[in-house]
């Protein structure tokens, strides 16, 4: 067992400003390595999952602690996402350990050796208006880094590796792009519809 690892985890999550375990608008995704193995785990209190999982499946969805928890872990797979290099990166065995700090861990398959960019989306507690969740990433070979997953951001980060450093790459500009893209062809379209009815009234 590494204890390295594990002390720098425990310090980074003890010291971290963000986490309180019966608060359900906080929340931890922190993804780190261990013994040649990359793990995932998210933190949060048991009220937050129970808030999600009662919202989207009914109170009436759960009766026992296991189905609680194979909800929970269902809606863990639809609702967090990591791709490495641009690939999509699959949970293993995903478990969870409820408490008052609720803690739900998997493990990821098939990273690669050579890391260049990251994009991690987690929308597990997008229903609570002030959620905010701490990633934090530490990855043998790599530095470590810390960003704050919330509304603003859209519950996503792409992180892009630079001269080993982490910058975070900017998906708004895209977007805005994007939508002036199809505000110009909804506006040719709308001309050109236009131009062939006044021909055909014309004509007739």
């Amino acid at each position: 067992m590494n204890f390295k690892v594990i002390f720098k985890i425990m310090g980074m999550v003890l010291f971290s400003p963000f986490l309180y375990a019966h608060s359900p608008d906080l929340s931890s995704l922190m993804i780190y390595e261990e013994n040649g193995k990359t793990f995932l785990v998210i933190k949060s209190s048991i009220a937050a999952f129970e808030g999600e999982v009662v919202y989207l499946y009914g109170k009436e969805s759960y009766k026992t602690p296991q189905e609680f928890s194979e909800l929970a872990i269902e809606y863990f797979k639809e609702n967090c996402f990591v791709a490495i290099n641009n690939k999509t990166i699959k949970f293993i065995n995903p478990q969870i350990q409820l408490g008052h700090e609720t803690t739900l861990f998997a493990e990821l398959q098939h990273i690669p050796k050579n890391i260049n960019s990251i994009h991690v989306k987690n929308t597990l507690f997008k229903d609570m208006p002030n959620n905010l969740c701490e990633l934090i990433l530490i990855l043998k070979g790599l530095p470590q880094k810390q960003y704050i997953l919330n509304n603003k951001s859209r519950h996503e980060v792409n992180l892009k590796l630079e001269k080993n450093k982490w910058s975070i790459e900017e998906r708004s500009n895209a977007n805005v792009t994007s939508n002036k893209f199809i505000l110009i062809g909804s506006i040719i379209s709308f001309i050109f519809v236009t131009i062939v009815f006044t021909q055909r009234k014309s004509i007739s």
